[in-house]
């Protein structure tokens, strides 16, 4: 096998690690979704009206095909409702959703029945619902469909594209994210809003979300000691520390997507963490509970160990403000 001599040292570590888990993608789906949760993608939400009927799907398979012509791609479910109006349908648009938009998606990831009711958006060139506060805007025409196992890929010829300002909003590992530059590489200037020099330095949210980012892959190897997964561990925690909740109201507790919720509760219900009550309720089993204990013994260890040799006064000034910032943006009940 051949390598780069120059990156050897920089490889070795990685090259040595052995899986969490593996096995036949066909035999275990939830192993196969979880693997493809890795990737981290972006979230669009595609629109379409034809006949004064409109539809509208959050999905991360978006992608590009082609410059010339140019073409994208994504692909709904069979089982949809909305697969009909797509596939019959001759046009639709993609939404590129922006980083404050995270409440759009989980709306349009929802049963709501007309989900078009209460949200901002006006009809495109093209007919197509755009949906106002997006990165960017594609109107395409229906160019090809391929019939992909249990879904159907739609490729489009895109007639209009339309870039606004701001920052994407990103899904990985079951949760939503954003983006931040690596701490090896600046931006180039035209990539982004900031500019090097101003990218994290001298503005406290973007440090946020770095901080929170470095932090949490950090810790990762401690939720991977217990044998749990980033999904897995929130989920626990949230059945441990709110007791009385049910299946639908996890996945609003925790911020993870529907899916990756119940992948989730199914793998703790498998390994004996987790059980259903008569009336709906979850509760953790002896093992749930000395799981959760125990990620929470090594993250009160961990934060003890990020936090030690910063000065008491400094510690209370960015609490202040962290807590200024949360209560100003928490929703009212």
């Amino acid at each position: 096998m051949q390598t780069n001599a120059g990156r050897d040292t920089l490889s070795a570590r990685d090259t040595a690690r052995q899986p969490i888990e593996a096995g036949d993608p066909v035999n275990d789906s939830r192993l196969f979704r979880r693997c493809l949760g890795l990737y981290g993608t972006g979230i669009a939400i595609i629109t379409a009206e034809m006949e004064d009927q409109r539809a509208a799907v959050t999905v991360n398979s978006f992608a590009s095909v082609s410059l010339d012509p140019p073409l994208v791609l994504w692909s709904i479910s069979r089982a949809s409702r909305s697969h009909p109006l797509f596939t019959n349908g001759k046009r639709f648009a993609v939404n590129i959703l922006a980083s404050t938009q995270m409440n759009v998606s989980r709306h349009f990831s929802s049963k709501v029945e007309d989900k078009f009711a209460d949200t901002s958006w006006s009809p495109g060139e093209f007919g197509s619902p755009l949906l106002h506060g997006c990165l960017a805007h594609f109107e395409c025409e229906t160019y090809a469909q391929v019939e992909g196992g249990d879904h159907t890929i739609l490729i489009g010829l895109v007639r209009r594209a339309s870039r606004f300002d701001g920052e994407p909003l990103l899904f990985a590992q079951g949760q939503y994210s954003v983006a931040y530059s690596h701490p090896e590489v600046s931006p180039a200037p035209e990539v982004g809003r900031f500019t090097p020099e101003t990218a994290t330095e001298g503005t406290i949210i973007p440090q946020i979300f770095e901080a929170h980012h470095l932090l949490s892959a950090v810790f990762d190897e401690h939720r991977h000691a217990e044998g749990l997964d980033i999904s897995v561990a929130r989920v626990i925690a949230c059945v441990y520390d709110m007791p009385g909740l049910k299946t639908d109201q996890v996945a609003r507790a925790t911020y993870l997507g529907q899916r990756d919720t119940e992948d989730a509760l199914a793998t703790l219900v498998e390994r004996g963490m987790l059980v259903s009550s008569a009336d709906g309720q979850l509760v953790l089993t002896e093992a749930g509970r000395h799981r959760r204990e125990a990620i929470r013994t090594r993250w009160q260890n961990f934060q003890k160990d990020q936090l030690e040799g910063i000065p008491e006064a400094d510690l209370r000034a960015t609490l202040r403000t962290l807590s200024k910032l949360i209560a100003q943006n928490r929703p009212a009940k």
